[in-house]
């Protein structure tokens, strides 16, 4: 008796032990059940949240580019409609007669040129130029545009070698002078066969230019190529010089290069 009453024990302790572990077991099945819908209820509505974020930002994002790139359109125009004066402040344009004619024809102020009649790179001491380097080293532009050579057609009796040793000179000399000074060199002007016909010497501007156009590459200075703006009604009667036609054509190229 004392046996089976002890085996009757054992066996409702295990259907005890049993059902408790049936009762855990669905508690914890509930617990998961409903974490994970909480858990897909958050998400869903996370996700919400963060798309209405995403489409406000970008809504915001999209009308300051709008409104950015008005402010430039009007700037762009307004900078389109300035004056070369406002355009080359803090710039200065070193040349010779040719580079005249900007103040001249009063497309420039004279304070932003220094240009003196037969000035050249070849042999500075007998024109002067070097006094000429010294005081635009003086002025510290911000950028600064070489229009040089037309002389030196002459001067090194067109020797493109010669033009081009001293050139390299001129520039070693503003570089040092002049460490956060931008400088373009421009090219030498064609010329007409009138020209040709008086000194057959201005017919190496083609070389010259050529030389002048690597010594730059070499130097990391940046040439500009002013050849295409020239039209036969701008030269004047010496078939060197140009009307005032031909210098708004040039600032806006220097302009554009530069971009001023």
């Amino acid at each position: 008796m004392r046996k089976r009453k002890r085996i009757g024990e054992e066996e409702r302790a295990l259907r005890f032990g049993i059902m408790v572990g049936v009762v855990i077991l669905i508690i914890v099945i509930i617990i998961v059940v409903v974490r994970t819908i909480h858990m897909r209820v958050d998400t869903a509505e996370g996700e919400k949240r963060l798309k209405a974020m995403e489409k406000a930002d970008v809504q915001e994002i999209d009308a300051k580019i709008h409104e950015l790139e008005k402010i430039e359109r009007q700037s762009s125009i307004e900078w389109q409609n300035s004056s070369y004066n406002e355009k080359f402040t803090d710039c200065l344009v070193l040349g010779d007669s040719i580079s005249q004619g900007l103040y001249v024809y009063q497309h420039l102020d004279d304070s932003l040129v220094n240009a003196q009649k037969g000035v050249g790179v070849v042999h500075p001491d007998d024109t002067g130029f070097w006094g000429i380097v010294d005081q635009v080293i003086s002025a510290s532009p911000q950028k600064l545009f070489i229009a040089l050579g037309m002389n030196d057609t002459i001067s090194a009796d067109a020797d493109a070698k010669v033009f081009a040793e001293a050139y390299k000179a001129v520039l070693d000399r503003l570089k040092e002078g002049l460490p956060n000074t931008q400088i373009y060199v421009n090219s030498i002007l064609p010329v007409t066969q009138v020209a040709i016909q008086k000194d057959a010497r201005f017919a190496c501007v083609p070389d010259f230019n050529e030389r002048l156009k690597e010594l730059c590459e070499s130097e990391e200075t940046v040439f500009i190529d002013n050849t295409g703006l020239v039209k036969d009604e701008y030269y004047e009667a010496d078939g060197i010089h140009m009307s005032s036609n031909y210098y708004p054509e040039w600032l806006d190229h220097m302009a554009e290069v530069a971009d001023l």
